[in-house]
């Protein structure tokens, strides 16, 4: 029972840090359904390398930490963009070539869930 009253509190103390840290509570949901299928890790690219085509499939290459290799990172219809906090379209992201993103992603399968600025 102490265990369970532990997390509980833990979980309802992390939703307020993830907030201030930039992520969203629609980022966090995207995320939080995504987090069944396998763990979720995340690329903060100072300089985002993104292919996207007209069917919104792709990649990201980019480093979860500055001594990690690089990896690539699959992008489809179904992945989520969000420009300060608000949902916009996907094609957006790449205008973000160059440019500071956060990419949020599954690590079993590589799949993009969420790409935010």
């Amino acid at each position: 029972m102490k265990n369970f009253i532990a997390t509980f509190l833990f979980l309802m103390l992390a939703q307020p840090v993830m907030a201030q840290d930039g992520v969203t509570p629609a980022e966090f949901k995207h995320a939080s359904s995504q987090a069944a299928y396998g763990l979720l890790s995340a690329i903060e690219a100072d300089s985002l390398r993104i292919s996207m085509d007209d069917t919104l499939n792709g990649f990201i290459e980019g480093k979860v930490c500055d001594a990690c290799k690089k990896i690539q990172v699959k992008i489809t219809p179904a992945t989520k963009a969000y420009a300060n906090n608000v949902e916009v379209p996907l094609k957006r992201a790449n205008n973000r070539i160059g440019r500071e993103a956060t990419v949020i992603f599954d690590e079993k399968t590589r799949q993009v869930s969420v790409i935010s600025w």
